[in-house]
């Protein structure tokens, strides 16, 4: 992803060149370092870009800076580094921000964290799925998604997308475009990098937290998002025979936005063409994500 030309680090404001992790560092040695990325969106009548659902991804931050025993470097600034991020590199195209919560300090595996704060941006438009209108083809993976016993599954650090990434791998050297891993149960938890998401008989249906899955902000959005359309959801328990069956799926996350899923181990979802929930809340990711930043105090109310 290509960058601008300033970026937040370690508390100035330096070339993206300058921002560099010392070799010897404790998020180099051991994987550490959290981080959220949150999107930027240009309003529907221009102007400069602005982040969407910030607040949330904020106090998502505060919880994995806690969940990983790493002091807080100042999460309570990010608004304010976000805002100088966007218009110090004049930022009015959809984009990406990577914040991450790195420690720079040296040390073994028992040395105390002393994470500071990078925050770049990188221009981000549409994947495919959305750009072209088409639908992903996922396989249900024999990996698993790390539980509680491994690591806090809402913790979103670098360290846990190790083995998802292996599984995203084989995944499409099986020639699927990704795929679903499952929980230490065998049922269904999460894409390695998004939340899954049902439908059947016009219910939305995902896997509960409590599934080891993180508590992604787009989910929280779309289960608010069904109950203002007055769609039922189910935070419940699914197999595999669930995603065979569906009617519609797709997966959703800050990156990826919404992605509708065409099949799942070759089964096609019965409505994988016309996709009637999924488009409407497509619809209405865009519309409230256009939206001049005054009105998006409404969809970040609820700080998930």
């Amino acid at each position: 992803m290509a960058g601008h030309n300033q970026v937040y680090f370690r508390g100035r404001w330096v070339d993206p060149d300058e921002a560099v992790v010392p070799v010897g560092s404790l998020a180099l040695r051991y994987g550490l370092s959290v981080f959220e990325g949150i999107r930027l969106y240009t309003p529907e009548g221009g102007g400069p870009a602005h982040p969407f659902l910030l607040y949330a991804h904020v106090e998502r931050m505060a919880r994995s800076l806690e969940a990983m025993r790493f002091p807080d470097p100042g999460t309570a600034s990010l608004p304010e580094i976000i805002s100088e991020l966007i218009e110090r590199n004049e930022i009015a195209e959809d984009s990406y921000v990577r914040v991450a919560a790195t420690p720079f300090n040296p040390g073994q595996l028992g040395e105390p964290a002393k994470p500071e704060f990078t925050v770049t941006a990188g221009p981000m438009g549409r994947k495919r799925w959305l750009a072209e209108d088409t639908a992903m083809r996922l396989c249900v993976s024999a990996w698993e998604r790390g539980s509680a016993r491994v690591h806090p599954p809402y913790a979103k650090n670098i360290a846990n997308y190790a083995g998802p990434r292996l599984a995203w791998i084989e995944a499409r050297e099986r020639g699927f475009d990704g795929c679903v891993l499952v929980n230490r149960h065998g049922r269904l938890a999460e894409a390695p990098t998004a939340a899954l998401f049902l439908v059947h008989d016009g219910v939305l249906r995902t896997p509960a937290l409590s599934e080891d899955v993180l508590p992604s902000i787009t989910r929280a959005w779309v289960l608010r998002a069904a109950a203002a359309r007055g769609i039922p959801a189910q935070e419940t328990q699914l197999s595999a025979q669930d995603a065979w069956s569906a009617d519609e799926a797709f997966l959703c996350g800050t990156g990826l936005e919404i992605a509708p899923i065409a099949s799942i181990d070759e089964h096609e979802c019965k409505f994988a063409a016309q996709r009637p929930v999924t488009r409407q809340l497509i619809a209405d990711y865009f519309a409230q994500a256009r939206q001049q930043p005054s009105g998006l105090e409404a969809f970040d109310d609820s700080r998930d």
